[in-house]
């Protein structure tokens, strides 16, 4: 179902009290699929498995994108185009071409939101994210630097940079030191699958 004249009216309402629509920063896809199986005593040829399997999704054609959510699309961009400075438009737009594994489209947006609430590290996390799925891995670890610049105490930032460091760029060091960081910030820091960093640091150091 398309949005209603009443939800873009409070799109537009949280732009003037200064807010967006938030939602949750996710972690890398390959962070998420790595992670989650990876448990103390697991072989490296486990990690690597789940990463490769990771690559080929990222590969793969565009999912359809469900009706709802392009209905949705359609209306967010009629409305960018006729409001292009209201920031939580374009932060939604974004999420939903995130959500829709559109990662082009995505990164528009969030630049655009980014030009109007320059140092969201939030939105910075997302548009990194993207650029990892458009494999522009450069791009994504300056854009997670910016985040953390923006806000040192944003710890999916640090975890997805040593994503990108360890799997896409071969950057092992960095990305070990990207975790540490990210430890010294939250001993108790743990991954997407709920497993503590510093049993997966530990693990991939002795690998």
């Amino acid at each position: 179902m398309a949005l209603s004249k009443q939800e873009l009216r409070e799109i537009a309402a949280l732009v003037e009290k200064g807010a967006y629509v938030k939602r949750s920063t996710l972690y890398v896809a390959v962070g998420v699929a790595l992670l989650a199986g990876l448990y103390a005593g697991n072989l490296l040829t486990t990690v690597f498995t789940h990463s490769q399997q990771a690559a080929v999704h990222q590969q793969a054609p565009a999912q359809q994108v469900p009706p709802q959510q392009t209905g949705q699309i359609l209306d967010l961009e009629e409305y960018v185009q006729k409001h292009p400075e209201e920031h939580a438009a374009w932060v939604k737009l974004g999420h939903l071409y995130f959500d829709t594994n559109q990662p082009r489209p995505a990164i528009r947006a969030y630049e655009k939101a980014l030009q109007i609430k320059p140092g969201d590290a939030d939105v910075l996390t997302d548009l990194g994210v993207m650029y990892r799925r458009d494999h522009q891995h450069r791009r994504a670890v300056e854009t997670f630097d910016q985040a953390i610049a923006a806000d040192p105490s944003h710890e999916v930032s640090r975890f997805n940079k040593g994503i990108v460091l360890y799997h896409d760029l071969n950057k092992k060091e960095e990305a070990f030191a990207a975790w540490q960081d990210l430890l010294r910030l939250n001993p108790e820091a743990r991954t997407p699958g709920g497993t503590p960093v510093r049993d997966m640091l530990r693990q991939l150091q002795g690998q």
